[in-house]
């Protein structure tokens, strides 16, 4: 497992600002009959897009990756944990977040690993 240092040398040296961009949930309208489309939030964060090594290949899908976000966003200000369906974009390519687990130092959050698909 990474620790908080290397995690946070790995944002600063090749992290990249990116867009996290939160799905939301949408809200069903029994009058109508239809759901409305909720207004998706971003931030700017800092991102590091890596591919799986060979060794952690097996089960992964093609077009898989991970990303390490930061738990701050570039402001300064924290940065919620991303979702199921979730999506990050940045460097020509936008990825959607399918699993995500929080690396702590003590008891703060020093970045999200999220799992994410193209």
């Amino acid at each position: 497992m990474l620790a908080a240092y290397q995690v946070q040398h790995m944002l600063k040296q090749f992290g990249r600002v990116s867009t996290l961009n939160f799905a939301g949930a949408g809200t069903y309208d029994p009058a109508t009959g239809t759901n409305t489309k909720p207004a998706n939030t971003t931030q700017q964060v800092k991102a590091y897009f890596a591919e799986y090594s060979l060794e952690e290949v097996r089960g992964v899908t093609l077009g898989s990756r991970f990303v390490l976000i930061g738990a701050t966003d570039i402001l300064g200000n924290a940065v919620s944990k991303p979702s199921e369906d979730d999506t990050i974009s940045g460097l020509d390519d936008t990825v959607v977040v399918y699993k995500v687990q929080s690396i702590y130092s003590g008891e703060s959050v020093v970045c999200y690993l999220c799992h994410a698909r193209e």
